[in-house]
């Protein structure tokens, strides 16, 4: 017998207190599902019900029963609806992302995502160093740049603009620079990345060829917030994302320079552990955030 069937057969005469109306919510034969009750009745060793001609009424043992029967049933429908992939997103989604890019792009966005999909609760975790997400309890991350050899899976998702740009304390000491040459002449607030604490070069594209740049560091750091802030204190020019400095540009805190020569875009990509048992929450999530980048794309057109 499957004891989850009888579970559910004796919690509808219950519910209705009635083998016939029971038997006819369920779209089952009444004698099969009267049969049903006798054989748990039979299994279990106790009576769950007194038959009347009228009524069908509980015994104590079948009370008891009863209650068990609804929280398991009640359990075992929950189980199967949240790993349904038809649920509606809800519960906990852990991210991973640079911080220049949850700052800048994400978190002014956050409250639409959250908006249309209120059973979210977000955990966001911010670094300018890459986590490693299984052993992190990470559902899925933002990356940038090039992505190093992984068993994720990286969807691709867009390009972010690179700005060049210097304070005016800076310009005003050391001069603007208007060519690849006169970067000789320059230093830089470079930003190191990678496990192997490496300066990232200023990249170009000149004549459709990529061209990298070593520059000078007057400062090498390692955080976004620094870079920026080192950036804003004159001590050497950027190349940064244009999200994160178009406010100080809009400002006048920050000056844009080299702005006839053509700057590499840096991809973003997203990951996540399996396409095949994506999970509803990462699923919104990846698709929202793709939306996102699709969405500044097309404003830089």
């Amino acid at each position: 017998m499957n004891m989850l069937e009888a579970m559910e057969m004796f919690v509808a005469v219950v519910d209705h207190g009635s083998y016939t109306k029971a038997a006819e919510s369920m779209r089952l034969h009444r004698p099969a599902l009267s049969k049903t009750i006798q054989n748990l009745e039979k299994d279990l060793g106790v009576q769950l019900l007194h038959r009347t001609t009228r009524r069908v009424n509980v015994t104590p043992d079948g009370e008891l029963f009863y209650d068990r029967s609804v929280q398991l049933l009640t359990d075992i429908s929950d189980v199967l609806e949240w790993f349904s992939p038809n649920r509606p997103p809800k519960g906990k989604l852990r991210v991973d992302m640079p911080t220049v890019v949850a700052n800048a792009i994400i978190i002014p966005k956050l409250p639409e995502f959250l908006e249309r999909y209120p059973g979210l609760e977000l955990f966001i975790g911010t670094s300018d160093h890459q986590n490693d997400l299984i052993a992190s309890g990470i559902d899925c991350a933002i990356r940038l740049g090039v992505l190093d050899d992984s068993s994720m899976i990286a969807k691709p998702i867009g390009q972010v603009e690179l700005v060049n740009c210097a304070a005016p304390k800076y310009i005003a000491q050391r001069g603007s620079p208007a060519t690849i040459e006169d970067l000789r002449n320059h230093v830089a607030v470079n930003f190191i990345v990678g496990h192997r604490r490496q300066i990232m070069p200023w990249r170009f594209r000149v004549d459709g060829e990529l061209v990298d740049i070593k520059m000078k560091s007057a400062v090498a750091v390692d955080n976004a917030g620094s870079f920026l802030h080192c950036g804003l204190a004159g001590i050497g020019v950027l190349q940064g994302l244009r999200p994160a400095v178009q406010e100080y540009i809009d400002s006048g805190a920050l000056v844009e320079v080299l702005k006839d020569l053509h700057t590499e875009p840096k991809q973003v990509s997203i990951l996540f552990p399996d396409r095949r048992n994506l999970s509803p929450n990462v699923r919104v999530f990846v698709e929202w955030v793709a939306e996102l980048f699709r969405g500044l794309n097309t404003q830089k057109k």
